[in-house]
């Protein structure tokens, strides 16, 4: 009896000891808090783009995050078409990362800059949709789960002509207020 005893509370210990010390044990999100991550400028004339921005103090990992735009009939993210970002996807403190919209038949990405815009030296990933310049349309950030972190409806109301060079974007960037700017994608927005 004595030896069965010895025997199970030797079993137990080895349990707790394995357990505290094993890889399978579940680990704090590397998220914690995805309001973090801005829609911080958009194009929707000529070259479309968007550009996400992190208002956070530490890199955040995009990976198994998506872009979706809205399904016209239900009002919800179009989960069908999201341009969800890879595994290993980072978007640095205070950096940016740029999404080209309307590539259809494309994979996400990453792309190197030559695949990109013109003078933009970072890469950037593909989305099949597109954004409507002449109506306001809601874009969102989808965690991995498909639940929406974050929104913002591309204002069709701002004041310039399509065609003409210039994009909504957050003054600052990241928290202000959307306004009409000169295209600056992936780098610091600028006022017209």
């Amino acid at each position: 009896m004595r030896r069965l005893i010895s025997a199970l509370a030797l079993t137990a210990l080895t349990a707790i000891a394995l357990s505290a010390c094993s890889s399978d044990a579940p680990s704090a999100p590397a998220n914690v808090n995805p309001s973090v991550v801005a829609f911080n400028e958009i194009s929707a004339a000529g070259d479309e783009w968007l550009e996400l921005y992190n208002t956070g103090s530490s890199d955040f990992d995009l990976s198994g995050y998506a872009i979706a735009d809205t399904d016209k009939t239900t009002g919800e993210p179009r989960t069908t078409k999201a341009m969800r970002f890879p595994t290993g996807t980072k978007l640095p403190r205070a950096g940016f990362v740029l999404v080209l919209l309307g590539k259809s038949n494309s994979t996400p990405g990453p792309y190197s800059a030559d695949a990109c815009l013109p003078g933009v030296s970072a890469g950037c990933f593909y989305a099949l949709f597109s954004v409507s310049q002449t109506r306001g349309e809601a874009l969102h950030l989808l965690d991995p789960n498909n639940t929406s972190v974050s929104n913002v409806i591309y204002p069709a109301n701002l004041d310039f002509e399509a065609g003409a060079g210039l994009t909504a974007c957050r003054i600052p960037n990241g928290t202000g207020d959307f306004t009409s700017c000169g295209a600056t994608p992936g780098a610091a927005n600028a006022a017209e």
